[in-house]
């Protein structure tokens, strides 16, 4: 027996893989490392990180763990031959994965936020409150509409503004790259998303008002600069509560989820690293480029609704799930 197989062969037990599909595609992800990890690397994927044996840890920390181990299986199983498991690429410090198409090479750090909050909001009762990007005076506004509700009987609840999440993520994989590489090699964050609104506020804290990848960023891009890229992925959403999502196929596949490529434009990466790396992930930017949200908003207002409207619109209404549809949508069955 190898050593691969001994560590493999286990009695799966964690409340967090509730369906016999999502448990088949755990351990085709598991599979497609394997041949990568040493055996201390495995046992600590599967059994500290997944914690597949004794349930032994957070939600938090295994769909963290979930989302860092779909990404990485993913380029283990295009590009096997030159796939690394945590490379030190700014040494002690070390990504979760990189790998190289001919010429070129792509630094992944893989980064999921805890939406338990936010779910707490998106759950309760009475009206809900947000907004895309910082805008001045936002809180004396909410303030004064909080005001408003109340007084009329009624609850506003603010929904949470997560990008200081994205600024310490950025951050982060910032301080495990390299303080220089060549043209072509990338730096890539990939960001763990919910569901297609929630996508639509993570772009927007890149690219909205104060954007952290604007001029006008709210925070000092320098702490920062070395982070090329940042991929947007709904893993998050299809590893949280996976028996609830009946829609959805290949939870463990980053090929299935829906994914958006987000440059950051200090880069100084020539477009043809960045065109290279755009081919080993199935995103959808060309066609969110092309599509035009109707309506008689403003266009600022129809602009924050591109993904949402998109998803709803050109994937769902023709049956195709990257996302599983609220009860309220209609399934077209």
């Amino acid at each position: 027996m190898s050593s691969r197989e001994a560590v493999l062969q286990f009695d799966l037990h964690s409340k967090f893989v509730s369906t016999k599909e999502y448990a088949s595609g755990l351990v085709e992800t598991i599979n497609d490392l394997a041949p990568h990890l040493s055996v201390a690397e495995r046992k600590d994927l599967c059994f500290n990180k997944l914690g597949l044996k004794s349930d032994n840890v957070s939600e938090k920390t295994y769909i963290q763990s979930a989302v860092e181990a779909t990404v990485c299986a993913h380029f283990a199983r295009f590009f096997p031959e030159r796939f690394v498991y945590e490379e030190k690429v700014n040494p002690p410090k070390d990504v979760d994965c990189s790998f190289r198409v001919g010429e070129f090479k792509y630094n992944i750090e893989v980064k999921c936020a805890d939406f338990s909050k936010k779910h707490a909001v998106d759950d309760s009762d009475g009206f809900k409150i947000g907004s895309l990007g910082r805008l001045d005076d936002y809180d004396d506004l909410v303030g004064d509409l909080e005001d408003l509700f109340s007084s009329d009987g009624h609850v506003l609840s603010r929904q949470r503004h997560m990008d200081n999440n994205l600024k310490d993520f950025l951050i982060s994989a910032h301080e495990k790259f390299a303080s220089a590489t060549p043209d072509y090699e990338l730096n890539i964050l990939v960001v763990g998303c919910d569901d297609a609104m929630d996508m639509q506020k993570w772009y927007s804290y890149l690219y909205g008002a104060k954007g952290l990848f604007t001029v006008e960023s709210y925070s000092d891009t320098s702490a920062y600069d070395r982070v090329d890229l940042v991929l947007l992925t709904n893993l998050y959403h299809r590893h949280k509560d996976p028996a609830t999502k009946d829609k959805l196929d290949g939870h463990w596949r980053l090929s299935e989820a829906f994914c958006i490529l987000c440059e950051n434009p200090e880069s100084l990466k020539p477009n043809a690293t960045f065109l290279e790396f755009s081919k080993t992930v199935r995103h959808h930017n060309n066609e969110l480029h092309a599509h035009t949200v109707e309506g008689d908003a403003p266009d600022f207002i129809l602009k924050g609704l591109a993904i949402p409207s998109y998803v709803a619109t050109q994937l769902q209404a023709k049956g195709v799930y990257y996302f599983q549809p609220y009860e309220s949508e209609p399934d077209n069955e």
